[in-house]
């Protein structure tokens, strides 16, 4: 149960759609400092399949399986009928924009459009299927962009970044700190949350310290502070894929922090080393 978790929080940090603190970060890069998909890909995806391949060592190390084999039945066949070739043809559409988002000149966002569009149309999806969307979250995210841009334009987003002297701090200490904070919030906070909060801190920040640019600059800040927060995975409230797998009640807490403060720890390692190494 602990796999499903682990693989869903790690795995969202490959694209920039796959959990909120991406989406968030992406909102304070743009003109110079913009990231498209295949960016963000090509340095989440290298990350996520290190930590995965290190997750799975760990639970066979801490949850070692007294089984020899497991049998799966599961059901199911592949749909020809013209509603799912539409979904079919849909999801290959958008996955292939997304990639080439140089190519054609619409970003993440527009193209996210497309699939709601076409499903709205084709009459794939109603009112029933729009109601499960978890409007919640969009909401929040929302919200959070929308506070964002508010301290951005008061000027009290520029005022926190200057109340602490950050010139006399290194900028691998800047962004280690900002990094260490934004994981011990989202441990006891949704990981959502801590990116509406700290995002707009950190994006005065970088784009006020021109030292920035010796590790990746406003870009580097933002991605490692966007991964930091989705590695906060010590309790069942820090992400919705926790809280979902602790309901089952096949978990125990104490195990899921275990794993969770082992993970979210080498991650941070990982995430710093590839800075200091790639930039």
């Amino acid at each position: 149960m602990l796999c499903i978790p682990i693989a869903a929080n790690t795995g969202g940090i490959a694209t920039p759609i796959g959990t909120p603190p991406n989406a968030i970060a992406l909102q304070y890069l743009t003109g110079e400092n913009s990231i498209d998909f295949l960016q963000w890909m090509m340095m989440g995806l290298p990350f996520v399949i290190i930590q995965l391949t290190i997750a799975w060592f760990l639970l066979q190390k801490l949850f070692p399986s007294s089984e020899d084999k497991m049998v799966l039945k599961l059901e199911g066949k592949f749909q020809r009928n013209w509603r799912a070739m539409v979904v079919y043809a849909t999801f290959a559409a958008t996955i292939l924009l997304w990639m080439t988002t140089k190519l054609h000149g619409m970003n993440t966002y527009v193209v996210s459009i497309i699939p709601l569009a076409v499903f709205t149309l084709t009459g794939i999806m109603g009112k029933e299927e729009l109601k499960l969307i978890n409007w919640d979250v969009l909401w929040l995210v929302a919200g959070g962009i929308a506070i964002g841009i508010g301290l951005d334009k008061t000027g009290l987003a520029e005022a926190l970044a200057h109340a602490i002297d950050y010139e006399s701090l290194s900028p691998v200490a800047v962004v280690i700190t900002l990094s260490i904070v934004c994981w011990l919030m989202a441990n006891f906070m949704s990981n959502t949350a801590t990116a509406n909060l700290l995002m707009p801190i950190a994006a005065a920040i970088g784009a006020s310290m021109e030292s920035l640019a010796a590790i990746g600059g406003l870009q580097g800040l933002l991605v490692v502070v966007a991964f930091s927060a989705s590695l906060g995975m010590i309790l069942p409230v820090s992400t919705p894929p926790n809280s979902l797998a602790y309901s089952t009640g096949l978990i125990e807490s104490k195990d899921m922090a275990k794993t969770g403060l082992i993970i979210g720890i080498i991650g941070l390692i990982i995430v710093y080393a590839a800075m200091l190494i790639f930039t």
